[in-house]
């Protein structure tokens, strides 16, 4: 599709490149013919609208990185099988299945980037490979009255998420995916190591890159995990991410357990609430395995509690969504739409060039205009009484 030879993964020249299907063969197949025409949205270099073939949707990719996350396809395309069954999937499934929808996010994010003629100028500083498990991050999934197959990316082709790859959704057949991550999203609430203070710098020597600093701990458990209301759904899952130290954190020292924010050489609540690495000596900064992240065990959002789900191989079933709760399946695209604004709004920049701060804070009003410009118009039309006006399926 593209002459761009960057490597989908790891952003360096392609070696003995093949493609990649962001959206993998399987899901392609499981959902229809691969062959199918879609839209992808606008070309804003000639304002025309994207339309071709599920299957020509592919990027270069090593060969050796594309291989790295064959076992991951296999995995998660069993567990995609098992959600549009309605059956279970434990803890430590669905965390990996996370771990897909890292890849897959990243991977439209760079992907739609390409093809729309990357209407903001991004020059991405980061790829899949290092995306994958690095923030907090959410899922949730709805049960939709529908018989028909497909597939739809959604939210993907918006320009706050241009900006910011944090949340899209996944319609799969009859379920609908909404994914959310960001950086200390809902650490604090979830009572993990989180900064007080956090914005973007967008000149000097670390230009566009995020800052934390003054990292704090708050017990115990807040509900709701995330600030902002969402429709219940059937399964609604919040995994908090610790990192280690950046090398160029000069206060890393500080941070005794090896990852940032924890003070502690052993803090007892992470200790029994993460899934794995904790408190593991970190390994020597600047080797391969020096930036691995430590995942967070899963915390259920319930309308009127959060439950942390302590047995990682304990299966977690779908919740059963009954009247006022099930609800058309335009409002719950809407959310996608609502979350990339609430994310991208909490986004503090700073600059010592004031002229540089101004034009930026512009710019992202407008993108924000644009946002909820392009919403209103979709929800006009789906109220209109279109096909995708169907509720979520109430029971299972």
């Amino acid at each position: 599709m593209s002459k761009n030879r960057a490597c989908i993964f790891c952003g360096e020249k392609a070696r003995n490149k093949n493609n990649e299907h962001v959206l993998p063969q399987w899901l392609l197949s499981l959902t229809g013919k691969p062959s199918r025409t879609v839209k992808f949205g606008l070309n804003y270099k000639n304002g025309k609208m994207l339309e071709y073939s599920w299957n020509r949707f592919c990027f270069p990719a090593c060969e050796k990185c594309n291989n790295h996350y064959s076992d991951i396809e296999n995995r998660s395309k069993k567990y995609i099988e098992t959600i549009l069954n309605r059956g279970s999937l434990s803890s430590f499934e669905y965390s990996d299945l996370m771990d897909w929808l890292d890849k897959v996010r990243i991977g439209l994010w760079l992907g739609y980037m390409l093809i729309q003629g990357n209407p903001l100028g991004v020059n991405p500083n980061f790829y899949i490979n290092n995306r994958i498990c690095k923030k907090d991050r959410m899922i949730a999934i709805y049960s939709i009255e529908s018989n028909e197959v497909g597939l739809n990316a959604i939210g993907v082709d918006s320009l706050i998420f241009h900006s910011q790859p944090s949340c899209f959704g996944l319609r799969i057949n009859n379920i609908l995916i909404i994914n959310i991550s960001n950086d200390y999203l809902f650490s604090e609430r979830c009572g993990f190591p989180y900064p007080k203070v956090r914005y973007t710098s967008l000149d000097g020597d670390n230009a566009n890159m995020m800052h934390f600093t003054n990292f704090e701990v708050t017990r115990p458990v807040k509900h709701p995990l995330l600030e902002k209301k969402i429709i219940k759904p059937s399964i609604h899952l919040y995994q908090p991410i610790m990192n280690r130290p950046h090398k160029a954190n000069k206060n890393s020292k500080i941070f005794q357990s090896g990852f940032e924010g924890d003070y502690n050489l052993c803090d007892s609540y992470l200790l029994r609430n993460t899934m794995s690495k904790y408190p593991d000596p970190p390994p020597p900064i600047g080797t391969s395995n020096s930036n691995d992240a430590c995942k967070g065990k899963l915390f259920f959002q319930h309308l009127n509690e959060v439950e942390l789900i302590q047995d990682i191989n304990e299966p977690i079933n779908f919740q059963r969504v009954t009247g006022i709760h099930s609800r058309p399946v335009y409002e719950l695209i809407k959310q996608i739409y609502d979350f990339q604004n609430l994310v991208y709004q909490q986004e503090k920049i700073e600059a010592n060039d004031q002229l540089l701060l101004k034009s930026r804070m512009e710019d992202r009003q407008e993108i924000i205009k644009l946002n909820e410009n392009e919403l209103s118009k979709y929800l006009e039309w789906a109220k209109l009484g279109h096909k995708d006006n169907f509720l979520q399926k109430p029971s299972f």
